[in-house]
């Protein structure tokens, strides 16, 4: 009897009243001379390394003492032995570096052994690439050399439609996905006609594109494989477009008379966007002002511009129907690398490159 009451004293005292089980937090905990290191995945499991190889799996759960600020994470090893890990909450620094860790730790093993340091979040695992929402740029198609750059055909599955530039020209199409196959419908696209290889990379890759095929992702990689068999078209997902810290050359822009033109000869008309500001060259003065960019919905202005005259014929009419252009502004892309802003009725604002290239 007396055994059985000095056991609940014990449990008493390493779980207070106020302990309660606590959801698992997933937490890296370390130290120091020597080094170790103990991995709480947040699954029920705990495991305890050392630099020279020797390593051991725990089971167990963590309960919290809320009003401590403190947890208490205990397990057992296969065959016996118990790890108990006091976790408290609270500013710690590793001794180190200079990063400071939000929790410490102390902790001892069936052994006898004792360690102290300090806990980290892990950082969250990079989002994978899934098929559809993303812009996929070729990378290896049977047969041919696939050029590089912006030269390079492109795919997008978005909603049972899927387009791209296809190495020369646009395309678009449907498709529809049923478990892990892809079946592309018949495509359409422009038709104009560009110099070799560019022809011929563009009809392999309309022929590969067809049918039915395997879609595979891996990280930043699709693969697109035909069910008769053959060689698979390989992708990699391009970078997400950034329209702010680039400066651009505009190539056109709408004169408000339903035309975009060019600017005129000997005249350079600018754009850049950076923490909520647009700036830029007008083709005589300079201009700045606010913009706001959510998604790729976009407003600009109102605009002011610098109070220089320039003389020469046209220029200063090119620059009040570009600042005006500018602020009629409601989407942007960017599409092998040319910026593309329209208004709010779908006509096009102005096209730019990227200043230098």
């Amino acid at each position: 009897m007396k055994s059985i009451k000095l056991l609940g004293l014990l449990v008493a005292l390493a779980f207070p009243a106020t302990a309660t089980l606590a959801a698992e937090r997933a937490l890296i905990c370390f130290g120091n001379e020597p080094s170790w290191r103990l991995d709480l995945p947040g699954d029920g499991e705990a495991r305890f390394s050392l630099p020279d190889g020797q390593s051991m799996r725990f089971r167990g759960r963590e309960s919290r003492i809320e009003p401590r600020k403190e947890s208490i994470w205990r397990g057992r090893i296969r065959g016996g032995g118990e790890l108990v890990a006091f976790l408290k909450d609270g500013a710690c620094s590793d001794g180190m570096s200079d990063t400071v860790h939000p929790l410490s730790i102390n902790l001892s093993l069936p052994d006898g052994r004792h360690y102290a340091g300090c806990c980290r979040v892990p950082a969250a695992p990079a989002p994978t690439a899934t098929l559809e929402g993303a812009d996929w740029r070729l990378l290896a198609l049977p047969g041919q050399t696939v050029p590089g750059g912006n030269g390079a055909p492109t795919a997008r599955f978005e909603g049972g439609r899927v387009s791209g530039f296809s190495g020369c020209n646009r395309f678009m199409g449907n498709y529809t996905v049923d478990r892990d196959k892809l079946t592309v419908g018949t495509l359409a696209g422009t038709m104009m006609a560009c110099p070799e290889p560019a022809m011929a990379v563009e009809k392999a890759f309309l022929s590969s594109l067809s049918g039915t095929l395997t879609p595979s992702v891996a990280g930043n990689r699709l693969s697109l494989t035909p069910v008769a068999g053959g060689n698979a078209l390989q992708f990699e997902l391009e970078p997400k477009p950034s329209l702010a810290g680039v400066k651009w050359e505009v190539t056109g822009y709408n004169n408000g008379r339903q035309a975009v033109v060019g600017p005129q000869l000997g005249t350079q008309l600018t754009i850049a966007f950076k923490d909520g500001k647009v700036s830029g060259s007008s083709g005589c003065n300079s201009f700045h002002g606010p913009f706001k960019a959510d998604g790729n919905a976009l407003s600009i202005g109102p605009l002011a511009t610098t109070r220089k005259w320039c003389s020469k014929e046209g220029v200063m009419e090119q620059e009040r129907e570009f600042i005006s252009a500018l602020q009629t502004a409601t989407t942007w892309a960017i599409d092998r690398g040319m910026l593309d802003v329209h208004r709010k009725d779908g006509e096009r604002v102005l096209t730019a490159n990227v200043a230098g290239k």
